[in-house]
């Protein structure tokens, strides 16, 4: 496994040999903070002048998985905004806590101190819909769940509440959503004792096949967002969502 003095290095490699008109990269992931594992990969961010797009490419470079995300500054930027209005932090906390490398490092610091000081703001409140749609998707689950049904159905109804579950949880205390893995650790920084009851519950109807416990979580985490709603949720798609059939004129 790389150390990440190690990482950063083959960090430079990388962008030299690939990418060699970036003008920076950042090196984060799990090797970078000093915690990898023996699947771990090097996660890399490559900041462009320009480019027509986002892409993201991956592949293995002196024995290291690689997953590099190739941005220009009009598409971090974007990015940035975008996870702050979803209230998620991924690319921004990868920029963040970031080494940063390459030919045009004061370019890489720059934005490096601009995804810090977004991570330290905070997200946006969530707003009325979203968090009115997060507590029918749980009502909804739950309700799956207090129903007599085949064990086997149990743990893909779990699946589907571990998200909107964290979500009301986090974002309700006014901090950064998870993804996969950063949801406990985006828990356990926020309460330790609430981190337990949440893996626990999820313990319980994976292990056990008992919903108990994930029914009162869910009950805990809805109750500061006005509890249980159904009856009288409303929710609207775009006017444009619709195919168009043509008519065949008459002749």
């Amino acid at each position: 496994m790389l150390t990440p003095d190690e990482a950063k290095a083959l960090a430079e490699r990388v962008l030299a040999e690939r990418y060699p008109q970036a003008d920076a990269g950042f090196a984060a992931g799990s090797i970078v903070r000093g915690e990898a594992t023996a699947g771990s990969d090097l996660d890399l961010v490559v900041l462009f002048p320009a480019l027509p797009h986002v892409r993201r490419e991956c592949f293995t470079c002196e024995g290291t998985p690689v997953e590099t995300f190739l941005h220009d500054p009009e598409t971090l930027a974007w990015a940035f905004r975008d996870e702050a209005q979803l209230g998620r932090c991924a690319m921004t906390n990868m920029v963040a806590e970031s080494r940063v490398c390459g030919p045009r490092p004061a370019v890489g610091t720059r934005w490096r101190q601009r995804a810090r000081r977004r991570l330290a703001r905070g997200p946006p409140p969530m707003d009325a819909a979203r968090r009115d749609l997060l507590r029918y998707h749980v009502t909804d689950r739950i309700g799956d769940l207090r129903d007599p049904r085949p064990a086997e159905e149990l743990p893909a109804l779990g699946v589907q509440l571990y998200d909107p579950i964290s979500e009301l949880i986090l974002r309700g205390a006014g901090q950064w959503a998870g993804n996969g893995k950063w949801i406990p650790r985006r828990l356990r920084a926020l309460d330790p004792e609430l981190a337990d009851a949440f893996l626990a519950a999820f313990d319980a109807l994976y292990a056990q096949r008992d919903p108990a416990p994930l029914i009162a979580l869910a009950e805990r985490a809805l109750e500061p967002h006005g509890g249980w709603l159904f009856e009288g949720y409303k929710s609207a798609w775009p006017a444009a969502n619709r195919i168009v059939r043509r008519r065949k004129g008459k002749g």
